[in-house]
């Protein structure tokens, strides 16, 4: 019974090593919500039972993870892994400060990496660049329009006069002018003119359509 006694106490009152700090990337944003996990070099037993402790960094990027330890882990190199970089730490409980019989060290972690980029920049990306193509497409569509003399009518606000086809010389002319062209150069009466140029406007009408 003492002995389990001595063993509980032993437990209870175990010595706590703290590393704090906060994760960010390289432009000083934090890393949020990823995990610090504590692993160890290749045959480093004396840093084994601190292997597969964690902490998880906050929306600022801070971190936390309690080691329990005892005076023998003093010197003890750990590795402390984030997004798959690896960062050295030496357990130290002579610079650590100290909290009863806990201690607390500070270690800002830095990565390499750049941060991801977040889906609201990648849509305003890719809604800056549709603005600028359709901007665009008009600019060229309207540059094309004002070539023509028609195209510059029409921007102008003056829709072109449509030309139809004589159904007797096949000459182009102005729609409006058929009837008068019927009459004066083919010496044909003003009823019939007419009613050719009827029959040609209902004509093209069906080949639009």
């Amino acid at each position: 019974m003492m002995f389990l006694l001595v063993f509980t106490s032993s437990i209870v009152t175990a010595d706590i090593y703290t590393i704090y700090g906060i994760v960010k990337y390289p432009n000083n944003t934090a890393v949020q919500y990823e995990e610090v996990e504590v692993q160890c070099e290749p045959h480093a037993y004396d840093c084994s039972k601190f292997s597969g402790e964690e902490g998880m960094s906050d929306f600022g990027g801070g971190y936390r993870i309690e080691l329990p330890i005892d005076d023998r882990d003093e010197g003890v190199k750990i590795l402390l892994v984030v997004k798959g970089e690896v960062f050295e730490h030496q357990i130290s409980l002579q610079n650590g400060s100290q909290d009863g019989p806990d201690y607390y060290t500070s270690l800002n972690i830095t990565l390499e990496q750049e941060p991801p980029i977040s889906p609201l920049s990648t849509g305003l990306v890719c809604g800056t660049l549709f603005f600028i193509l359709v901007f665009a497409n008009v600019l060229v569509r309207t540059g094309r329009q004002l070539m023509t003399s028609e195209g510059r009518q029409r921007f102008q606000g003056r829709s072109p006069m449509p030309i139809t086809t004589c159904p007797i010389c096949s000459g182009k002319i102005r729609r409006h002018l058929l009837v008068r062209h019927l009459i004066v150069e083919h010496g044909i009466s003003t009823d019939k003119a007419g009613a050719l140029a009827g029959l040609q406007f209902s004509d093209e009408r069906q080949d639009l359509n």
